[in-house]
């Protein structure tokens, strides 16, 4: 390798290592964004959550259609999955279809896909999963969630599915995200049960009555933890990429420093050669 390649071959690794350094920077300002719209939602879940265990402690005989499990065990399973629309986050997409394979395994046909992100639905194309939505192309995903709620809900009310399941990154800290399972439908009132907290809870007066009231509750309820999974696969996705980028830059950085000695080493090798040459001629003219 001469010096002229060896230049240009290092000034290309900087050109580089200043792009990974820029996505670094913007990946590590999205994640603060998404994190903090993550963490806004969780205290309207949880309102929700202890409206929903009020009303079920009033021990109303409630039989809701999101509730109710269904008796033909042939249904298929929905399962929506979250992924990225883009690469360049290390092992963000890996981890998750991962662990999908793992829950799914030779059950793939009892299933059937709603995906979110063009990663999954190239995951399980070639997977061969039947995928019978993609809400991949219209961004931002949280503008989805009405649309993708619409059509979980009508298919599990006209018994086209048995159970409808969410599968993404939950977003622990800016270094650890795991993928993660949740079961949307049915819902499961049984879980805001709580036997202390129904002795020490006053009889609630429900108008105009508890299934009206808990229909809108399990709508917004489910909307709301469709849009937090969202939220965390993203602040995650960018968690993921600012530690890629941090790493391709530093990668970067060793790399020109290496080439610099190596170009330093070539040209005082040449000098070397040049002054050998020098003194040779000088002393074959005396």
């Amino acid at each position: 390798m001469n010096l002229r390649s060896l230049k240009t071959k290092i000034k290309s690794i900087g050109n580089v290592g200043q792009i990974t350094k820029a996505m670094q920077l913007v990946s590590a300002v999205k994640m603060k964004k998404s994190q903090g719209l993550a963490s806004q939602g969780k205290p309207y879940r949880s309102t929700l959550e202890l409206t929903m265990k009020r009303i079920v402690a009033t021990g109303s005989q409630i039989e809701h259609p999101l509730t109710l499990v269904k008796k033909n065990q042939n249904l298929p399973k929905l399962a929506i999955v979250i992924s990225s629309n883009k690469g360049l986050c290390g092992v963000f997409n890996f981890n998750l279809f991962k662990f999908l394979d793992k829950q799914f395994g030779a059950g793939l046909k009892d299933y059937e896909f709603v995906v979110m992100g063009a990663k999954a639905q190239q995951f399980l194309f070639h997977y061969g999963a039947k995928i019978v939505a993609d809400f991949s192309n219209k961004l931002p995903f949280e503008n989805n969630v009405n649309a993708l709620y619409d059509l979980l809900v009508e298919r599990f009310k006209s018994d086209q599915v048995k159970t409808v399941e969410l599968y993404y990154n939950q977003f622990v800290s800016s270094l650890v995200y795991k993928p993660t399972k949740k079961v949307l439908l049915p819902m499961d009132v049984s879980s805001f049960y709580d036997q202390d907290e129904k002795i020490t809870t006053q009889d609630y007066l429900v108008e105009p009555d508890p299934f009206r009231v808990l229909d809108g509750l399990f709508s917004f309820y489910i909307e709301s933890t469709i849009r937090g999974a969202i939220m965390e696969s993203e602040a995650s996705e960018h968690s993921a990429r600012m530690i890629a980028m941090k790493n391709a830059t530093d990668n970067t950085s060793e790399l020109v420093q290496r080439l610099s000695l190596l170009r330093n080493s070539l040209r005082q090798t040449r000098i070397t050669n040049e002054l050998l040459d020098m003194n040779t001629a000088k002393l074959a003219v005396s």
